[in-house]
């Protein structure tokens, strides 16, 4: 009998049949170190610096004085992160539930951000049991009425430079409906988008008049983000480094990462994993070279054209 080709069958079916799909363990590693591994792999880790600080203080402002505006950041995972922790720090909560009012919402749109895409959004960040149900103008109604029963004052988009022309208009929409401060925080391309001096932009550009810029983190508060790093991952594994103490380490992690949080943070798991496979390894600014040679240093959209 003529035996199958292997070309021939499904991608699932030649995954299931591979002896490495099976176990569960690197070969490189013994079965104590994997557990540790998937505990670096799986860290998700955030420490507030002054670029952090100084977000919250100007969304305070915006909240308490009902004024709209737009965030742009140089990287849109720091961003993230940074308004789902001002979320969390501004919510209330019974038990595991989050009560009302609900203060700030933050929520983020996918790519192609359609009308539809955006009330969607809004509608589950809210816990709405309705949130994929119904029109466009039911999802409309529907989130207008859950925006001030709730008692929101701030509400955070992210990933806005996704948002299509007829969103943006939405966003007007709820500003003037709603009552509340809307901030659509994204990347740098935002500010192309919001600066757009036309007729056909007229409301958008006059709604979001108050901007934000989120920069980079100082080559000082390396040490600091470094430090919470290996105190929130490092720490629970007793596998601390200390890199922080090791003389132009965090200077040279500086420049790997370009002041970005989400960078700096792969560099450091990549280290850590390192070291546990390699344990003899001494760490410094040449066997930092060596761990991370493969990688290239993420680009400044600040200097760039468009």
């Amino acid at each position: 009998m003529a035996q199958p080709n292997p070309a021939s069958q499904p991608i699932d079916n030649q995954l299931q049949q591979s002896p490495q799909a099976k176990g569960t363990v690197d070969s490189k590693r013994s079965p104590e170190q994997q557990p540790e591994v998937e505990h670096i792999r799986n860290s998700n880790s955030y420490c507030p610096v002054q670029r952090d600080e100084a977000l919250f203080k100007w969304l305070d402002i915006q909240r308490d004085t009902r004024c709209s505006g737009y965030i742009k950041a140089l990287n849109g995972a720091d961003l993230q992160k940074t308004c789902q922790f001002y979320r969390m720090k501004e919510a209330r909560r019974r038990g595991v539930l989050q009560a009302i009012p609900m203060p700030v919402v933050y929520t983020k749109v996918e790519q192609y951000g359609a009308p539809t895409d955006l009330f969607l959004s809004i509608l589950k960040a809210l816990g709405h049991p309705l949130a994929e149900v119904g029109s466009l103008r039911d999802l409309r109604s529907r989130t207008g009425g859950t925006l001030k029963a709730f008692g929101v004052k701030l509400l955070i988009v992210g990933n806005a430079h996704y948002l299509s022309y007829k969103s943006f208009n939405e966003l007007v929409e709820i500003v003037r409906g709603s009552k509340i401060a809307v901030i659509p925080a994204g990347s740098l391309y935002l500010d192309e988008i919001l600066d757009r001096k036309s007729k056909r932009y007229t409301d958008i550009y006059n709604t979001f008049l108050d901007s934000h810029e989120f920069v980079s983190f100082s080559k000082k508060e390396t040490v600091q983000l470094v430090a919470s790093w290996e105190e929130q991952v490092l720490v629970p594994l007793e596998r601390q480094l200390n890199l922080a103490s090791i003389p132009g380490f965090c200077n040279s992690l500086y420049e790997k990462c370009s002041g970005q949080a989400e960078p700096l943070y792969d560099c450091l798991r990549k280290i850590a994993v390192y070291r546990l496979e390699n344990p003899g390894t001494q760490l410094n600014s040449s066997s930092l070279n060596q761990i991370l040679g493969t990688r290239r240093l993420p680009i400044d959209a600040s200097v760039l054209r468009a």
